[in-house]
């Protein structure tokens, strides 16, 4: 019988299937390296949504005649607030491998482009 990995539900929050079923993130669980890089993952999105929420909103905070504007502003700052988090988490994850990808792609273009091209 296989051992699941990652819950259903995390924190009374369902898990997409998608995400319990990646082969990625089992690999990254099952090494050390991947469950640090993980841990930084999740901590920088945590960081960035907490910057996010107890930023000063006196467009919140004043009030309004109707609560469908006020729920509204809740609302953007609640999109924006996963924006920032998820922004934070993929860059923790792919900061270490950037310099791969720009060195590569910069010996690529030097051997296809060699003088520029005019015409």
């Amino acid at each position: 019988m296989r051992k699941k990995i990652v819950p259903k539900k995390v924190a009374g929050f369902k898990v997409p299937k998608s995400v319990r079923k990646s082969s990625l993130l089992r690999n990254m669980l099952a090494s050390h390296a991947g469950r640090q890089m993980l841990a930084n993952a999740l901590v920088a999105a945590a960081n960035a949504a907490a910057a996010v929420l107890t930023d000063d909103r006196a467009d919140i905070r004043k009030p309004s005649k109707t609560k469908g504007r006020k729920r509204a502003l809740a609302a953007g700052v609640a999109g924006e607030a996963i924006e920032s988090a998820t922004a934070a988490a993929t860059d923790v994850v792919t900061s270490p491998i950037r310099p791969l990808f720009q060195a590569s792609a910069k010996a690529k273009a030097g051997r296809i482009f060699q003088e520029p091209v005019t015409h």
